[in-house]
């Protein structure tokens, strides 16, 4: 199969990738896959180069690792239908949740086909090197809020993932705090926070106060640039001890590129029961298009309308 680059961000296209390789990958006779990540027409949310820096995987990644690739080929330009994997978007929440065994088939996916360019894992290893290592790290990735409706509940302003992670601090360790976001007001409150333990990729473009969308959408001027920042943030996130996020591409890579990562959901416990109702009734309706769970279906539905009740 031959996966093209999708209207979205960075990770979105990458998840992309990998929901492929493990939907399809040794079904219906398809025993291997190439990407092509060309940019699109104008007006496209793939950012991440223009059409003169052609297939622009390469510049990121190594061909997938792959010994043959058959002259006969399918094109992909989205994820399989229906979404079993449920590692992108909102349906994400419900793999955070009932879906213990995700981390490591993708991990397995991701080691055995994906190579990272070493520039930029050499990037993100001079970063943690100078900053982090030795030190318990608790990773932040923060996004911007216009991105709440891929969330079960709205994101939470920066001073509440600030409150959450002191309170995941370990008493009588050196600790460092890795901020990953696209929303520069969220820099300046945990630099208020945090001080010195804050540590930051350099030179990092990002959304202001007043920007009417997430970043990739107000981008006017595709970059590789962009891409390699995204990148290096999730590795650097994927190095962390723990990691304090909502419903992410970004989060979910990182969860996978490291499985023995702690991954811990910015809410509160309402929004949890609301989320867990919900993810409930979503697994469930899932496989009931496949013939599972039929009879316990309509009950989830109601316990998911009674938290959302509940909630209000």
């Amino acid at each position: 199969m031959l996966i093209h680059s999708r209207d979205g961000g960075f990770f979105s296209n990458f998840n992309c990738v990998m929901s492929n390789l493990e939907a399809l990958l040794g079904h219906n006779g398809c025993v291997a896959a190439t990407v092509d990540w060309t940019a699109p027409n104008n007006g496209s949310h793939f950012v991440y180069g223009d059409r003169q820096d052609g297939n622009v995987w390469l510049h990121f990644f190594e061909p997938l690792r792959f010994a043959q690739i058959p002259a006969r080929q399918f094109d992909v330009w989205d994820y399989p239908t229906p979404r079993a994997t449920l590692i992108s978007g909102k349906e994400a929440y419900a793999t955070y949740k009932f879906n213990p065994f995700w981390r490591r088939r993708y991990h397995a996916l991701f080691s055995r086909y994906v190579t990272i360019k070493p520039f930029l894992t050499a990037r993100a290893e001079a970063i943690f090197n100078a900053r982090v290592a030795g030190r318990f790290c608790i990773g932040v990735h923060y996004r911007n809020p216009r991105h709440g409706v891929e969330c079960p509940s709205p994101i939470p302003p920066p001073e509440v993932f600030v409150e959450r992670v002191r309170a995941l601090l370990p008493a009588g360790r050196d600790a460092a705090i890795f901020l990953a976001t696209d929303f520069e007001p969220a820099v300046a409150v945990f630099q208020v926070a945090f001080g010195d333990a804050l540590v930051l990729q350099p030179a990092v473009s990002r959304a202001d106060a007043g920007a009417v969308d997430q970043m990739h959408h107000i981008t006017v001027d595709p970059s590789l640039k962009l891409g390699e920042q995204v990148l290096v943030d999730c590795l650097l996130l994927a190095r962390c001890q723990v990691l304090l996020h909502v419903t992410s591409n970004v989060a979910t890579t990182a969860g996978y590129i490291n499985p023995r990562l702690r991954l811990v959901y910015c809410e509160t416990p309402a929004q949890a029961w609301h989320g867990y109702t919900w993810a409930a009734a979503w697994m469930l309706e899932l496989w009931l298009r496949t013939g599972w769970g039929k009879p316990l279906f309509p009950l989830f539905r109601r316990l998911y309308r009674l938290g959302k009740r509940l909630r209000r």
